[in-house]
């Protein structure tokens, strides 16, 4: 009896809570023919999570109506969750009835029966000129005019933080530090977007030398929608003057093992081979805690599974000059080392002389040198090809290829080497100008 008396009740608790979720409707409308898709976004660890997406009609009116699935932030808006031009958030708990103008830039609050979302309304419209200069690409906007206007804003910030008095007690607890992290976000990040004048250290603002960037690298950085964004430009801030390539040393800087996981997941998305996303694994694993974090990792070694030492290289097949295609299979048998390039890239014109001399190491050995354009416009690749007269065998694949997609290729020049059975060896192997390659190479042709 007791049992079945407890799962009544249980059972009237989880009925009680879940009617207290109501759905929130959202209607609004866009500026014609500017804006053609509105996005709903949740929050997850810092990033947004596109839950729901609004085609606007011929007349801009766009709609969403959703049950929330927590109490807190959720951002309305154009832009998308990489690019956040053009997103705004709100404050939801369910039950909301809201009406709003979306522009470009701001959003113009028509109407809602949420206390919480008019006092960050409230908010936005305070802060709106110094967040617009802050995430503004370009602009008129300097340090000279900017560190003024922050200092001003500052000096008043205590009465910005005052209880907003929604009589949501979670949200008005919540919302002194709203305002004093969304303000150091904008604040910070002014200074991590292109300029056309910057400030030497002296020139810093009190408010920029007496920052203590530890106030803020802390969990309830995943709760904002900025968060990730935020994160990283405190990371920089904090190690300013350091090599930002030693990672242990950046890992060390952060005080949250949650924030830890969050750096680490993020480089890991980077890498650019098994090899180098499982030493990152190996080293820091127990810093990945959070269900997405996992997630978020196991995704990321499924992708990269193709580009694993002794993985089957994946199968190309392009034209030289003449027209003639080359395939890999066409190579079997022979050490491939394969040069992703571009007429266009300085750093793979540097590598041309060391590419060269390769060539002539190892003529007549069973290594195939392959270079593989990704210029957009082919006829300006064969003229370069043809005047430079490289060595190798030279193939045009355009932007966008498999070899690309397959191995990540963000950023040229990359070299591909494959063993004479067309197995890889690395997807991201040392330039011809590192002496390690020419002893892969060697090492490659001895097995």
């Amino acid at each position: 009896m007791k049992k079945t008396i407890s799962l009544i009740a249980t059972l009237l608790i989880s009925i009680f809570v879940f009617a207290q979720t109501k759905p929130a409707n959202i209607t609004g409308t866009v500026d014609k023919n500017d804006i053609v898709r509105v996005s709903l976004f949740k929050v997850l660890n810092g990033r947004l999570v596109e839950v729901a997406l609004s085609i606007p009609d011929s007349e801009g009116r766009f709609g969403f109506r959703f049950t929330p699935e927590y109490e807190g932030f959720y951002v309305i808006g154009s832009g998308t969750s990489t690019r956040p031009q053009g997103n705004f958030k709100f404050y939801f708990r369910g039950n909301e009835d809201l009406v709003i103008k979306l522009h470009r830039e701001d959003y113009e609050l028509i109407s809602t029966n949420s206390k919480e979302i008019k006092a960050l309304n409230n908010w936005d419209i305070t802060i709106a000129d110094i967040q617009a200069k802050s995430s503004r690409l370009g602009g008129q906007s300097t340090y000279v005019d900017f560190f003024p206007q922050v200092e001003d804003m500052y000096a008043n910030l205590a009465q910005y933080k005052k209880d907003p008095k929604t009589g949501n007690k979670t949200f008005d607890k919540l919302y002194p530090s709203i305002v004093e992290y969304d303000f150091a976000y904008y604040a910070i990040g002014y200074n991590y977007m292109p300029r056309s004048a910057h400030p030497d250290e002296e020139e810093f603002t009190p408010y920029y030398q007496n920052f203590k960037v530890d106030n803020y690298l802390n969990d309830f950085l995943l709760q904002l929608p900025y968060g990730d964004r935020f994160f990283t430009n405190l990371i920089l801030q904090k190690n300013k003057g350091k090599n930002l390539a030693d990672e242990s040393t950046l890992i060390a800087s952060i005080p949250s093992d949650v924030l830890k996981g969050q750096f680490i997941v993020s480089k890991m998305e980077r890498a650019r081979s098994m090899e180098e996303f499982q030493i990152s694994k190996e080293a820091y694993n127990q810093y990945i805690t959070l269900p997405e974090q996992i997630a978020r990792v196991a995704a990321v070694e499924s992708k990269l599974a193709e580009s694993k030492t002794g993985a089957t290289a994946v199968s190309f097949s392009y034209p030289d000059v003449t027209g003639k295609q080359t395939a890999l299979k066409d190579l079997r048998g022979k050490v491939v080392l394969i040069d992703m390039w571009a007429t266009w890239c300085g750093p793979c014109r540097a590598e041309e002389p060391h590419w060269e001399k390769l060539n002539d190491d190892f003529a007549g050995k069973d290594v195939a040198f392959v270079g593989v354009s990704v210029d957009k416009e082919k006829d300006k690749w064969e003229t370069y090809v043809k005047e430079k007269k490289l060595k190798g065998i030279q193939l045009h694949a355009g932007p966008g290829n498999i070899l690309s997609q397959t191995y990540k290729v963000d950023g040229i020049p990359r070299y591909i080497l494959v063993d004479k059975k067309g197995n890889l060896i690395a997807a991201d192997s040392p330039r011809p100008s590192d002496p390690k390659l020419k002893e892969m190479i060697s090492k490659a042709l001895a097995n």
